[in-house]
Parts: C-alpha cells; structure tokens; sequence
C-alpha cells in the first residue's frame, strides 16, 4: 500500500523548516530526458560498436529523434522500460547491449542488470561514458533549440519548484553535466531558485553519496533535515544509512517495480500531487 500524506502531522515543532534543504536528481525528477538520452545513447552506441544489429546506422539528429521512436516502438519501449534500472551514462551502453543482442526478457530487477554489466570492461564503460558527453556536448551546440526542443521540464514542475523554493532550501544532485542543467533551469524559469553551490554534477562526484556528504558539511544541518527525491531507486539505496529523508519519484519512468522496492527499503513513493508537501506535512 503507498504511503499517503499525513495532513495533521507536521515536523515545524522538530526542525525549522527554513533550514530543511530540499535535494533533485534531476533527470526522471525535474526534467523529462528520456528523449535525449535515447538518442545520445543510440549515437554513442552506433559510434563504438560496429557490428550491432539496432535499427539506426548513421547518427540520428535532435529533430529526428521522435519520428525515429515512432517508426521503432519497440526499441523505445524496451530502453524505457529498463532505464530505470540504468544509474549512469555507462549504464545506457549495457542497456543498448542487451536491446542489441535480444536479451531484454531476462533483466527483471537491478540485480540481474549489474550482473550482465559485468560483462563488461571498465575500459570499455569508460569510453562509452566519455563519448556520451561527447556526444550530448556536440548535439546540444550544433542544434541548440532542438535539443532544447527534447528536455521538456515534467508538467506542474516548475510552479512546484518555485513555490517549494518560498520555504526550503533547494539543491539539484544529477549525474548530468553542469552545462546542461543551466541552459535547461534558464529554459525553464528556474536558475534563480537554486545556488550555484547547490548543484552537484557529474564532475563533483560520481556518486549521489558523495553528493549529499558535500552538502551536509557545506550546509551545517543535520542529515535528518535533508529530504532527497531521485527517480532511481539505487541512488536512494546509496544514502539510506545518512538519515535522509529518501522519496521515489513516481511521475516518470517507474513501474510498481520500482515502487514495491523503494516501500521495502522504507522509502517514500512520492506523485507530483504530493511534492508541494515535502518539508511541511511528512509523507507516510
């Protein structure tokens, strides 16, 4: 059963809310990606391997990228629905590689998805990772109003955002590049609602643990006063032990797959409807 907000219950008598601090991820949370990471993926993909069987041999461009999932539903449905599962931009190349090789049926949880990365170098990881944001970096200043035109902030975000922003300190956790995440909060009205010290990218810290250590000592609060929303259920797995409120994002990608694991492991299932409480009412 998912945890509901409790309407009579509030933390103010515990903790001064002006000093809760408020953590996105941002891709799957704020941002709708999915559409640039399938065809950064896919680009980088085709680049690096040459003897793959996916529908696309030649690089796809920003503004042909939706016509392309059209014509390919099912290539687009199976990266959907294990993106999930993928934590990095390295993850996307184990997830083309099971696409490529027809295995997608055999991956029914995280576990049995690290088990087939293995498969693989880090060398190999590596590269991919790299070229990745090669890639974006190239698409994003070739095109930029076409990528642009990909990464649509998810409905009712931004207005939430702002409001939330009257009462919490806001902070942004992305294994995504600094670059990009300020053109898109510019695009989306929302740069002024967060510090530039309060943004974590890829290049301060690979892992959203790193993160969250950074912000702790920089902000001075208690653990206890940090609530954390991800769209990935392993990234909240990674700070359970701080004492962080931990949320699942539930307005993306997940399916009652992820949502079962996160209320296992005592996390919160959070919709849309709900974020504007984060901070005032707790969620139970």
């Amino acid at each position: 059963m998912r945890k509901q907000l409790s309407i009579g219950q509030n933390r103010t008598d515990q903790v001064d809310k002006k000093r809760q601090i408020l953590v996105f991820d941002f891709d799957g949370v704020i941002c709708n990606s999915i559409h640039d990471s399938f065809v950064t993926a896919l680009n980088t993909y085709i680049r690096l391997i040459d003897d793959h069987y996916l529908p696309l041999h030649a690089p796809l461009a920003s503004d042909n990228v939706i016509e392309f999932e059209n014509k390919f539903p099912e290539t687009f449905k199976s990266f959907s629905d294990l993106m999930p599962l993928a934590n990095c931009a390295e993850d996307y190349f184990v997830l083309l590689s099971l696409i490529d090789q027809k295995q997608t049926d055999q991956i029914h949880c995280q576990d049995e998805f690290n088990r087939f990365k293995k498969n693989f170098s880090s060398d190999r990881l590596n590269e991919f990772h790299k070229t990745f944001y090669q890639i974006r970096s190239q698409m994003r200043e070739e095109d930029l109003e076409n990528w642009l035109d990909l990464l649509h902030p998810f409905s009712g975000i931004p207005d939430t955002i702002r409001k939330l922003s009257d009462r919490l300190t806001l902070a942004i956790s992305t294994s995504k590049d600094r670059p990009s995440v300020t053109i898109l909060l510019d695009r989306y009205g929302l740069r002024d609602c967060f510090k530039p010290e309060n943004i974590f990218d890829k290049d301060l810290a690979r892992s959203k643990r790193d993160h969250m250590l950074r912000l702790q000592k920089k902000q001075q609060v208690d653990f206890s006063q940090i609530h954390f929303i991800d769209d990935k259920v392993s990234h909240l797995l990674a700070v359970k032990d701080l004492d962080i409120h931990c949320y699942l994002a539930c307005w993306g990608f997940n399916s009652e797959r992820e949502i079962r694991i996160a209320l296992k492991e005592g996390f919160t299932p959070i919709q849309l409807e709900d974020l504007k409480h984060i901070g005032d009412k707790i969620l139970e």
